[in-house]
């Protein structure tokens, strides 16, 4: 679910060391690595598990990183490719080898509609490399800089900046880049429109990043607040659920008017318990490393818990059940941050099954008693959208165009 490329000028400068800090940036979005390191003039790749311990990647002056599952990486003697989004590495890579050069390359990119949904990065043999975000805008894709040393490029701009370096601007859709130890072109055929995922905003991007100039950190908890706004329920402690939630934990906080306490203690960090863990055994435990309440918080009060997204709930339910078993409060209202997700995303930005999806099987009422909760609210479609078009972002939200279709 994300590119890097790091790209040192002068070839004996140790793009890896950078680049590791990068991956780390981006590792949140996936549970593994797909990478090309150019050393000389040869390419080598392999992958590896960004949550693993003591990982290093191969010596080199610039690197190529795709996270999977969205992120793909296709690799030949001449390139290698890295794609995010539903479209094919493979294909990609033959469009850069069929090319006469990378220049020719980023020309074909800007005029072609054969990867309008994704993002592309390439590296060649030769030293250079080819940048291309589809004109539909979806997928996002930051440019950036390591003074005159370096160029880099990412998915969000967290990355860059956790390698030193400076973002400089987002390549807007439709547009192409080649660059080189010497030149740094551009290429655009015109027609896209900045139709940013909102998943990326309500939830995959770091809080500390920008992403088509829009600061996350502020908008989820703008987003917090308006969510309050539309949850008419009194409420006498705040809590947030670790860790993607707590910007709007205090947006909702500071709408209520009710203390925000940190009362839901991670040992883990942002890992996705309810779907990377295969068993039920795993995924209470991994539960239980990721939400243990701090005592005393919750007793006899009234509870609004705020959560960045409801899938399928598993994981929503069995942390409630908890709180109801263990820390006696008098109510809980749940406060989800995002719209509902009623459908898979067509451009592969999140990977859901339908049939998975609470939201889109069963009624508001219906999930309240699924949950065991006294009342449930969703961030109104509307307030999400309206602030991303100030920003001069019409956001995509396919995965909640049948709750549009259902007012």
């Amino acid at each position: 679910m994300g590119l890097l490329l790091v790209y040192f000028y002068e070839p004996d400068q140790p793009a890896n060391l950078y680049a590791r800090y990068g991956v780390m940036g981006l590792r949140h979005r996936g549970p593994r690595v797909s990478y090309a390191v150019l050393r000389a003039d040869e390419l080598g790749h392999g992958g590896l598990n960004p949550w693993g311990n003591g990982w290093s990647l191969p010596e080199g002056s610039a690197v190529l990183a795709a996270v999977e599952p969205t992120g793909s990486l296709a690799v030949s003697r001449h390139a290698a490719v890295a794609v995010d989004g539903a479209c094919s590495a493979s294909e990609a890579l033959k469009l850069v080898e069929a090319a006469k050069s990378p220049r020719e390359a980023a020309e074909t990119l800007a005029s072609s509609t054969r990867f309008d949904g994704c993002t592309v990065a390439a590296l060649t043999r030769d030293g250079g490399y080819v940048l291309y975000r589809g004109r539909s805008g979806v997928r996002p894709l930051s440019l950036g800089g390591y003074g005159f040393d370096a160029v880099y490029a990412a998915t969000e701009t967290a990355p860059i900046t956790l390698m030193g370096g400076e973002p400089r601007r987002d390549l807007e859709p439709g547009e192409a880049v080649y660059g080189d130890r010497y030149t740094l072109d551009t290429y655009s055929a015109g027609g896209g429109r900045r139709a940013t995922s909102l998943f990326e905003y309500i939830y995959l991007a770091r809080p500390d990043s920008l992403v088509d100039g829009v600061n996350v950190y502020m908008f989820r908890r703008e987003m917090g607040r308006r969510l309050a706004r539309s949850h008419p329920v009194e409420v006498d402690v705040v809590v947030g659920v670790p860790e993607t939630a707590l910007p709007y934990a205090l947006g909702y906080a500071e709408e209520k008017q009710a203390p925000l306490e940190l009362a839901l203690v991670s040992t883990i960090g942002r890992v996705r318990t309810a779907i990377v863990q295969a068993s039920l055994e795993e995924r209470l435990m991994m539960l239980s490393l990721k939400f243990n309440p701090v005592p005393g918080v919750f007793e006899g009060k009234r509870v609004a818990v705020v959560d960045d997204s409801v899938v399928t709930g598993l994981t929503l339910k069995t942390f409630i059940h908890r709180l109801w078993r263990t820390q006696a409060p008098r109510e809980i209202h749940v406060a989800v941050s995002s719209p509902r997700i009623v459908a898979t995303c067509p451009h592969s930005v999140q990977l859901l099954e339908p049939r998975s999806l609470i939201a889109r099987q069963l009624s508001d009422e219906a999930i309240e008693r699924v949950l065991d909760v006294d009342s449930l609210a969703w961030l109104p479609l509307g307030e999400a959208v309206s602030y991303l078009r100030s920003h001069g972002i019409d956001p995509c939200t396919a995965c909640m165009l049948e709750e549009v279709r259902r007012k």
